[in-house]
């Protein structure tokens, strides 16, 4: 179980990565980081904490940074 957890957050690293450099991947068509799903499933899968829903605001890069510190 930790291995898949830890290639899970090497995963959600690499998307921010992405985000930061280029704004965008390949997955999804060029879907902007700013409206793609990617880090919130990986999140979800990673902890089982749903950060979505209709009162919730879109995490920015630098909130992402920030939970991706807290689960590390």
């Amino acid at each position: 179980m930790q291995k898949e957890i830890e290639k899970l957050i090497e995963e959600l690293e690499f998307c921010l990565e992405r985000w930061e450099k280029q704004g965008y991947c390949e997955f999804g068509g060029y879907t902007k980081c700013e409206q793609c799903a990617a880090p919130y499933l990986l999140y979800k899968l990673i902890t089982g904490e749903v950060l979505h829903g209709k009162e919730m605001k879109r995490l920015t890069l630098e909130g992402w940074k920030q939970k991706l510190n807290e689960i590390k």
